[in-house]
């Protein structure tokens, strides 16, 4: 997972990982925003806001046309860094076959 990431962001408190980010993209067109997690005890506190903005400002997205993400229970919070629900694309999936 980490390997195959474009970008990868971490936060720690001490010894203990606290906040943590990826992405992957083609450094010009797309993005996309995977795995942006901070644990409940340090929620609230800016860190989120803070691993996306720095997801944002790497190297390897700073640049591109479009950044996306799917999220199913942080609409709110990704809305006030500027992300906006997509109505006109439709969210397809292909699982690994499990043979």
């Amino acid at each position: 997972m980490l390997k195959g990431s474009s970008v990868v962001v971490s936060a720690w408190s001490g010894q203990q990982l606290v906040g943590f980010g990826r992405a992957n993209s083609d450094g010009v067109f797309r993005a996309v925003l995977w795995d942006v997690v901070v644990a409940e005890q340090s929620q609230g506190q800016g860190l989120g806001r803070q691993l996306v903005e720095a997801l944002l400002a790497a190297p390897a997205l700073a640049q591109v046309e479009r950044t996306y993400l799917m999220t199913t229970n942080c609409e709110g919070f990704y809305r006030k860094l500027g992300f906006n629900a997509v109505q006109h694309q439709r969210l397809m999936r292909r699982e690994a076959s499990g043979e």
